[in-house]
């Protein structure tokens, strides 16, 4: 969940609680955050500095110049195209505007009624587009508590995301590199129990701070062959509703 590539984001939201909330999840993730209160602070920002701008959050609803408005700035003044936009909405229904906001140079659409894992899942879709074309399989968000056991102690964490090959395991226990682990698990919406064995790939811990994402990647080392088809078809199944519900346009 964190990542070692830092980003300039430019979150622009009028409510002082989402630009907190946002920007507590993209920091902990690694990531440079700016703030704009209203679209004439946007374009503001990006008249001064866009080639330091890497992704712009940006609330439809604001005041002064809304989000459409900064959309229209952008296309006008030949912005549109040098670093993504990520639309964010609590009022609109993602049908309604979904044809408006990709005319207008968005990159994403996203609710605001969402998860930390669903926020960096779109945001990381967008900055490092290069690394999802390079991986074999997909990632979704989730977030599930877990039972992992190393040798004879058990504790209990949390899944924040997972794919057909590995997941990450969100704690606060310090796990090595190289540590084998033992997972029990239930899917959202399924009741059995899977159980398989991974390795720990690597470790956020050289971040003490970050607690919102502290964990480790782990890669499965032994999974049923009925239980991994389980976690295929749920991580299909998420990838097709994410498409439909947040409307990630590339």
């Amino acid at each position: 969940m964190i990542t070692k590539e830092c980003k300039t984001i430019l979150l622009a939201d009028d409510s002082i609680f989402f630009r907190t909330k946002l920007s507590t999840i993209l920091s902990e993730a690694g990531h440079r955050v700016k703030f704009a209160r209203d679209g004439k602070e946007v374009i503001e920002e990006i008249s001064i500095d866009p080639s330091g701008i890497d992704l712009l959050i940006l609330d439809l609803q604001m005041p002064e110049v809304d989000g459409f408005g900064v959309l229209e700035w952008m296309g006008k003044n030949g912005h549109i195209g040098r670093f993504p936009v990520l639309a964010i909405t609590g009022v609109y229904e993602s049908s309604e505007i979904l044809n408006k906001v990709r005319c207008a140079g968005a990159n994403g659409l996203m609710t605001k009624g969402f998860s930390p894992e669903q926020v960096l899942y779109r945001v990381h879709q967008l900055l490092f587009p290069e690394n999802r074309a390079h991986r074999s399989t997909d990632r979704v968000p989730v977030s599930v508590p877990v039972d992992f056991t190393i040798g004879d102690i058990t504790s209990t964490g949390f899944l924040l995301n997972i794919s057909p090959t590995g997941l990450f395991l969100h704690t606060l226990a310090e796990l090595l590199p190289g540590t084998v682990v033992k997972l029990k698990f239930s899917l959202p919406d399924d009741s059995r129990v899977i159980e398989l064995h991974g390795v720990v790939r690597w470790t956020t811990h050289s971040n003490p701070d970050r607690h919102l994402f502290g964990g480790a990647g782990i890669m499965f080392t032994h999974v049923s062959e009925e239980d991994q088809q389980r976690i295929r078809k749920f991580v299909e199944k998420e990838i097709e509703r994410l498409g439909l519900e947040h409307r990630h346009f590339r």
